[in-house]
């Protein structure tokens, strides 16, 4: 079987994801860690090179360029440049790599809002993908060729670990939400952003909701093994040299096909109800190289000849390293214990996301609290801040943002899960709004004093959760919502 087509594919998607990734962060940027924003930059930078940090230790272009408003702004550009090069097929590999480094550069100094397992997700897959895609100037839809098998077989490693440990920390954390079936009666309005299906899946019955928990169990625990079922088959063919019948050929590539469909088909479910960023749309991109020439033989694209010795033999020579590093990683997170050469090694590998340790809702939230934040002129009247994205209004059906991703909403459903000493970046915040900080204000729906700074700010703190339909019909709210109190301390601005 040959993958050209699904590589193809792949090089597309990938830089669609950057693409989105890059603008996404580049419209919130200024706000979050610009000169002015709540967790600046610069100021991380100027504490990094006080303690004789350089490049190896925190990989970023702001070393050379500096982390002002305009050096950011520029990093964005380049990867947003870099990103289209990319989506069009245009020096595919080299592309990726400049679109992870430049990737690379945000996240690091991009504080608690570049913090999450898709951002460095996506600069691992930036990493095979640099070895997995061709080294030319274009990859035309008419002139398409096989990727290197290694490459190939570093990304299918990739969607396992993914995958698997998605599913393994949640049967190991021993949360019986999980073991009991019970996490999807909590997870549609517990989730950090619902959608606005959310509301009417969390409407069927409990049934339903375990038939879901046991078809992801089998999606994220079963199928990544056929993956691995696939690879020895190919490997026991070329040790034996076995001729391989036409029936145990297509049992071969539906080994591959079937986890490939269900980790699509599980993404697209989650993404229709809850917003979770570029990740859904990452992991399907992660997910279609698993999927053959012959399945995809309606995709108007053509080509599937070998590339040269020297463009395969250097990224299957180059593949090993991620693919080892990924197994010590997968052993990490199953709390395997490791020889004692490689803790460095490891150590060194995640400064750069070369590897990581991957599983979202190991333990199941089953109660949701919700900051609203407030400014007053006089200590009596009080206006709140409404938020882009996050639950407030509870007359309001939740909204749609992905593939777009919201960082301060996201963090602010974190902060709620502690207390506000927890989170340090939320005192900032609300010092920039006693700032009345335009770049701040920016990030979010509405600013209730149109630009005048408020003498007083406060964070308060609600009991949120989905109403049911009566509810609904009675009173139009989709949420029940149970003031609970002061959150931090009220901030006074100086006279």
């Amino acid at each position: 079987m040959t993958y050209a087509k699904s590589a193809w594919l792949f090089g597309r998607g990938l830089g669609l994801v950057f693409l989105v990734a890059f603008v996404s962060w580049h419209a919130q940027q200024a706000g979050l860690i610009g000169e002015r924003g709540i967790t600046p930059a610069t100021e991380l930078m100027g504490a990094l090179e006080a303690r004789g940090m350089g490049y190896l230790d925190v990989p970023t272009f702001a070393w050379l360029f500096g982390a002002s408003d305009g050096a950011l702004h520029a990093i964005c550009v380049l990867g947003e440049l870099t990103s289209v090069a990319l989506l069009v097929g245009a020096l595919p590999g080299p592309m990726a790599l400049l679109a992870t480094l430049l990737y690379l550069s945000l996240r690091v100094i991009g504080g608690p809002f570049m913090a999450f397992q898709w951002d460095i997700l996506l600069v691992e897959t930036g990493w095979v993908a640099a070895l997995f895609l061709p080294w030319r100037a274009f990859d035309g839809p008419k002139a398409l060729t096989e990727p290197p098998p290694l490459a190939r077989w570093a990304l299918y490693a990739l969607a396992f670990r993914l995958m698997f440990l998605s599913g393994a920390v949640k049967l190991m954390s021993g949360d019986p939400a999980w073991s009991d079936l019970r996490a999807l009666d909590y997870h549609y309005w517990t989730q950090p952003l619902p959608g606005p299906l959310s509301w009417f899946v969390h409407q069927l019955p409990s049934r339903v909701h375990e038939a879901s928990v046991l078809t992801t169990f089998l999606v994220e625990l079963v199928l990544p093994w056929l993956i691995v079922a696939a690879g020895l088959e190919r490997v026991i063919d070329r040790l034996v040299k076995r001729r391989v019948s036409e029936m145990r050929r297509r049992v071969q590539t539906w080994l591959l096909r079937a986890p490939g469909l269900g980790f699509i088909g599980l993404m697209i479910l989650i993404a229709l109800t809850g917003h979770y960023g570029f990740f859904n749309l990452l992991t399907i991109v992660i997910a279609l190289p698993l999927l053959d020439d012959a399945l995809l033989e309606r995709l108007p694209v053509s080509g599937d000849a070998r590339r040269a010795r020297l463009e395969r033999w250097i990224p299957d020579a180059l593949a090993t390293i991620p693919l080892t590093l990924g197994a010590l990683a997968l052993l990490v997170g199953l709390g395997a214990p490791l020889p004692e050469w490689s803790h460095g090694a490891l150590a060194k590998a995640r400064r750069f996301h070369l590897t990581s340790t991957y599983g979202l809702f190991a333990v199941m939230t089953t109660t949701r609290r919700e900051i609203e934040l407030e400014g007053s002129l006089d200590g009596e009247t009080w206006r709140a801040y409404r938020f882009a994205h996050k639950p407030g209004d509870p007359r309001a059906l939740p909204g749609w943002s992905a593939p777009h991703m919201p960082r301060l909403d996201w963090q602010m459903w974190f902060a709620a899960l502690g207390e506000h000493r927890d989170s340090p970046w939320l005192r900032r915040l609300m010092n920039r709004l006693l700032e009345a900080e335009p770049t701040v204000l920016a990030l979010f729906a509405e600013d209730p004093f149109d630009g005048q700074a408020p003498r007083y700010v406060r964070a308060r703190v609600s009991a949120y959760r989905f109403g049911d339909w009566d509810l609904l019909m009675e009173t139009g709210q989709w949420w029940e919502v149970e003031p609970l109190g002061p959150y931090a301390p009220t901030l006074t601005r100086p006279r």
